[in-house]
């Protein structure tokens, strides 16, 4: 009983945090992050995103949400060096010309 009461006290707090975010479920979270529903459905599943199960659905919090998109690693921008070569014999035609 007292498990029960502990949890209902954390609801309150909960939604004070997320109140003006909402929620989605799988396939609109994939397709806020513009990914498909199984790579939401396995870092949930992973333990990486929060979901939360209301019936048969699983429901994900917005702020959890952009929290996990915050959390991912930024990927440097990367040049082919075929592009990078061809760039310079532009730049070095057009000083010659």
């Amino acid at each position: 009983m007292a498990a029960k009461l502990k949890t209902q006290t954390n609801i309150p707090a909960l939604a004070a945090d997320c109140s003006s975010q909402g929620a989605l479920n799988i396939a609109e979270s994939a397709a806020y992050c513009g990914v498909r529903c199984s790579a939401i459905e396995s870092v949930i599943r992973d333990g990486k995103l929060r979901g939360r199960r209301l019936g048969r659905n699983i429901i994900i919090l917005k702020c959890d949400l952009n929290a996990f998109l915050e959390s991912l690693e930024i990927i440097p921008p990367h040049t082919p060096p075929s592009i990078l070569r061809r760039r310079r014999e532009r730049t070095l035609g057009k000083v010659a010309a």
